[in-house]
């Protein structure tokens, strides 16, 4: 059963499938899928839930052997396997046939990223599907987003003009979590209010929120121009460099603490929980630290402390040489710095 995110809930109101297969190339789109399947899952009596992150090396028996396991504490369970690309040779092997002895009290879910067209019609999709259901989440095109921000909007109860949503498609470009993030921000800045064009572009010259926002993931993107458009808008929307700064470095000590606990621990995912990133921006950051060595979050927290050092000294245009700099450096389009 192949179904699109926007038909999630519907399916999940007529009850469970007993596996999931959540792909595509959109993270927001497949984490609210996934969101949703667990919550479902839990109002239907799944109390457990095991994880299992998909890496080189990793033994796949784990989970043949967590599917046929009784459990200790819960009559039902869910079993989640997540994958960041696609299974290999052993992985599909082992998900077929999981497929085809699915236990009643197990509810298993897979989820891993885009998959080409060939991949979409394999044996090992086609199985999956057959047992249970599969979702893939399409980038949303140029000419559906403007509907596709009215229907979100509408959803969480903030009316807007026609205009309003416009700008605010325009600034956030086609990026899906940025725009779900500023939504959220309007439903809590205009409760019951009618959102116009004056009034979105007043919240964003308020504070750095909206586009602080889209610089981060624009860097972990690894998107070097776009993570610079960003930084350009926000200085012409007259915010000091402490003030983008802020919210800069709290995604590069994320992505650093990150970097460490991986060389330590040597699993990515693991990693990004032991830096405490949360699970809808795992996707993003799980990207951009495959680029990511220890020695690079060192270098990125000096050179912010020398940014923050340049601002307190009255040296704001070195400041903001040395920002630009520092995001150049941080989304992987600038030279690696020497060790200081």
């Amino acid at each position: 059963m192949q179904l699109r995110p926007n038909q999630i809930a519907a399916h999940l109101a007529k009850g469970l499938a007993p596996l999931y297969l959540v792909a595509g190339e959109e993270p927001l789109l497949m984490q609210e899928a996934l969101d949703a399947i667990r919550a479902a899952a839990r109002r239907a009596g799944f109390t457990e839930r095991e994880v299992f992150d998909v890496e080189r090396g990793f033994s796949w028996q784990r989970v043949v052997e967590s599917c046929a396991a009784l459990s200790l504490f819960a009559s039902q369970r869910i079993v989640e396997v997540r994958i960041a690309t696609s299974p290999d040779d052993e992985g599909r092997k082992t998900l077929v046939a999981l497929a085809a002895q699915l236990q009643p009290d197990t509810l298993l879910i897979i989820s891993c990223g885009g998959l080409d067209k060939r991949q979409r019609e394999s044996a090992w999709f086609r199985a999956l599907d057959s047992a249970g259901a599969s979702l893939y989440a399409w980038p949303i095109k140029s000419e559906e987003f403007v509907p596709w921000l009215t229907a979100r909007l509408k959803s969480a109860g903030v009316q807007a003009d026609a205009d309003a949503i416009k700008l605010l498609a325009e600034r956030t470009e086609g990026n899906l979590l940025a725009a779900a993030q500023d939504i959220e921000k309007l439903k809590l800045l205009f409760p019951g209010e009618r959102v116009t064009v004056e009034a979105l572009e007043q919240a964003v010259a308020d504070s750095a929120r909206f586009e602080a926002f889209d610089l981060n993931d624009r860097l972990l993107d690894g998107d070097a121009q776009g993570a610079v458009r960003s930084l350009q808008r926000l200085r012409e929307e007259g915010l000091a460099p402490l003030e983008i700064l802020g919210a800069l470095t709290w995604c590069l000590r994320s992505l650093a603490k990150a970097a460490m606990h991986r060389a330590r621990v040597g699993d990515a995912a693991t990693a990004l929980e032991m830096a405490g990133v949360r699970r809808f921006q795992q996707a993003k950051y799980l990207n951009a630290l495959a680029r990511v060595r220890p020695a690079d979050g060192l270098n990125w927290m000096r050179r912010a402390a020398q940014v923050d050092q340049m601002v307190k000294t009255g040296q704001d245009a070195a400041a903001w040489e040395e920002l630009l700099t520092l995001i150049l450096a941080a989304s992987g389009a600038a030279l690696r710095s020497p060790k200081p």
